[in-house]
């Protein structure tokens, strides 16, 4: 809905900012229905099963405003303010930030983009700079059975203090390059040597039926005794023959330290700080016109570290998606989640997740 006037009275803070030349574009999702978690049998009691309303199954809850402006000669300047929340409680996502989704400003142009802010990585499976959620059946959505529940970056890996650098298509190649000063919050006196500072990169190839990416995530974490240097490399490809879309992806990754999530996938339950793991999937949709089935299976896998044994998450998924029209679908969706190893405890074992909603784009 590319309505200048609109977007900037219901803010009131871009007063002005709308010319001839440049819009301000007001977008966003809302995603509510029934979620019924329950977890593995002789672990916990039914009684810490949960069932109720929730909210973000197929896609988290956001709003935001998305603006260009038209600077000559195929130059543009570009910026997104992106906020989550809960449409079930009206709460803030991303810990309470206003943006917390993504808030960027930058050039576009026909050398590529530049953009500078906080970031959704490429590795990430969500966001603008995202190039590989694409490949999950699932779209690294409904909590705990999507990629992003066995694949660290996937869990909406996102940076403050970025900049990054994405190629215009060139003959179906495209890649990026990234750096934070510091992953997480302000940085801190001491330069690099003082933060968790690092790098995200990607380069992906489209042909035809076929998509391929790599995505590289590098962070020196300075701001840990040892500077240990954490590292996640994803790779996957796609292959669509029309009645269906067929998928797989893998991922290594290298002492999990503070940008794997505290809890993976929803997990309780945490391998060794340092531990390194690996991760892949495959997968496959079949769409139907307006329906849409898909069906996944993942592994992860976090080795064993000093007196930490190795640890293994398995997770297999299969829903149905119905498209009312291009921005209203209804979904049910289920999936079991089983840990053993490290990953499982005396209250932990894993789950199984049923989603059933409605999901709203505007």
């Amino acid at each position: 809905m590319k309505k200048s006037v609109l977007a900037l009275a219901v803010l009131g803070a871009f007063a002005g900012a709308a010319s001839a030349q440049s819009a301000v574009t007001l977008y966003g999702r809302v995603d509510a229905g029934f979620a019924r978690i329950d977890p593995a049998a002789g672990t916990v009691t039914n009684v810490s099963a949960r069932t109720g309303l929730d909210s973000g199954h197929l896609g988290g809850s956001r709003w935001g405003l998305r603006g260009s402006e038209d600077l000559g000669g195929g130059l543009k300047g570009v910026f997104v303010l992106e906020s989550g929340f809960g449409l079930d409680d009206g709460m803030s996502g991303q810990g309470g930030r206003l943006f917390g989704r993504q808030a960027y400003l930058g050039l576009t142009g026909n050398f590529g983009g530049f953009v500078m802010g906080r970031l959704a990585t490429f590795s990430s499976g969500t966001g603008d700079f995202d190039r590989i959620g694409t490949l999950d059946p699932f779209r690294t959505g409904y909590p705990g059975l999507g990629m992003q529940a066995t694949f660290a970056s996937m869990n909406a890996l996102r940076l403050d203090n970025a900049i990054a650098y994405v190629t215009p298509d060139m003959g179906g190649f495209s890649a990026g390059i990234g750096h934070t000063f510091r992953a997480g919050g302000q940085e801190l006196a001491g330069g690099g040597s003082a933060n968790n500072a690092g790098i995200i990169s990607y380069v992906n190839f489209r042909s035809g039926p076929f998509y391929g990416v790599v995505t590289y995530d590098r962070v020196k974490l300075g701001e840990l005794a040892g500077d240990p240097t954490q590292t996640h490399l994803q790779a996957g490809l796609a292959w669509d023959f029309k009645v269906v879309r067929v998928s797989a992806a893998f991922a290594q990754e290298s002492d999990q330290f503070a940008l794997l999530p505290a809890n993976i996938g929803g997990a309780a339950a945490l391998q060794a700080a340092g531990t390194d793991a690996s991760a892949w999937m495959i997968g496959a949709v079949i769409p139907r016109g307006a329906h849409r089935f898909a069906i996944s299976y993942q592994d992860r896998t976090a080795d064993a570290l000093g007196a930490t044994p190795e640890g293994e998450r398995t997770v297999w998924t299969i829903g149905y998606e119905y498209a009312f029209s291009r921005r209203t679908t209804a979904y049910i969706v289920y999936g079991d989640v089983d840990d053993k190893g490290s990953y499982k405890t005396a209250n932990w074992g894993g789950t199984t997740n049923t989603f059933i909603g409605l999901s709203h784009s505007f």
